[in-house]
């Protein structure tokens, strides 16, 4: 009971702004955070989750286009994972599989990358990366359903 009425009074001292940003977070946000560096292991590493969301992609991250493809999808406000990246890699990709059709979204130090499809319904993408913080994002065409999917990054020196 004690428990409960120290609940209620925090909640009750919160501002209406705040009470609202906390409605914005994602009840199954489970963001992982990975640091990665040259030589990694294992390669690939793979990272396993449930993604999607009812937000459009596009709208989060405040691009339609990029240069890997248009950002599609619903996701979340929070990312699903989170990669540093402590150097910088000439050819590292990010692959999602997962048993539905989802789309990557990828925000990082130079801009932001989406992709659609890799040839199949799993999204890649691949090319130089720089050393820096990166959000990663798994979305899905139907808001509201929720993926698992496992992300692998792989260096291809």
């Amino acid at each position: 009971m004690a428990g409960r009425l120290v609940m209620g009074l925090v909640l009750g001292s919160l501002s209406p702004l705040v009470i609202d940003m906390l409605r914005e977070l994602p009840v199954s946000a489970q963001t992982d955070v990975v640091t990665l560096a040259s030589g990694f292991t294992p390669n690939p590493t793979v990272l396993v989750g449930t993604g999607g969301g009812d937000r459009p992609a596009a709208e989060v991250v405040n691009t339609r286009n990029s240069p890997t493809g248009p950002c599609l999808g619903f996701i979340s406000t929070q990312p699903h994972e989170e990669v540093t990246l402590d150097n910088r890699f000439s050819n590292l990709e990010i692959r999602v599989e997962a048993d539905l059709d989802t789309t990557l979204i990828v925000a990082g130090p130079d801009g932001v990358w989406c992709n659609d499809d890799n040839g199949s319904h799993n999204p890649a993408i691949a090319g130089e990366w720089l050393a820096g913080s990166y959000r990663i994002w798994v979305g899905n065409y139907q808001a509201g359903e929720v993926p698992r999917y496992e992300l692998s990054i792989t260096d291809n020196p």
